[in-house]
């Protein structure tokens, strides 16, 4: 089983590290949040990545006219978090996951993305009437991060390691 999640992970800080440097720089440099403002005459018309933000105002419509804070968490996580999901690979690759300082690493980092994702949900559930946004996408879209973080977890303190009687 430990395998199992081990490339359930790597795939998982794949996807994550694509998202921190590619797809949300190309977002932050090709409109960026002003752009997105604009809709649909703006520049983020202009890119699959902008076309993808802009559809993601249909779910979530905030992110039309989004406040500073959501902005701040998802520069975070780009200029942030980008770093852990390239290094998590590594030493997922590497078979070194049970190493002190990583286990370290990854539970403080589990830790800020729990505060982070548990802050926005819980803002998500209360506004959402307010906010016209679609909760069920919103939960479906963002849960990767909550799978992420929760299945390392499981894996770091949880799934033992494979033994050689389990090969």
């Amino acid at each position: 089983m430990a395998r199992w999640i081990d490339r359930f992970l790597m795939l998982l800080f794949a996807l994550a590290g694509f998202t921190s440097f590619v797809y949300t720089p190309m977002f932050l440099l090709g409109c960026g949040w002003a752009g997105l403002m604009q809709g649909a005459a703006g520049p983020c018309a202009d890119s699959w990545v902008g076309r993808a933000w802009l559809g993601y105002t249909k779910v979530e419509p905030l992110y039309a006219n989004i406040p500073i804070w959501l902005q701040m968490i998802n520069e975070f996580d780009t200029y942030f978090f980008g770093w852990f999901y390239l290094l998590s690979l590594i030493v997922f690759l590497r078979g070194r996951q049970r190493h002190r300082g990583y286990r370290a690493l990854a539970t403080f980092m589990s830790g800020m993305m729990a505060y982070a994702m548990t802050f926005y949900m819980v803002w998500e559930v209360r506004t959402y009437r307010d906010t016209g946004a679609d909760l069920q996408s919103v939960i479906v879209f963002n849960g990767m991060w909550v799978v992420l973080f929760v299945t390392l977890m499981l894996r770091l303190y949880v799934v033992r390691e494979p033994t050689p009687a389990d090969a």
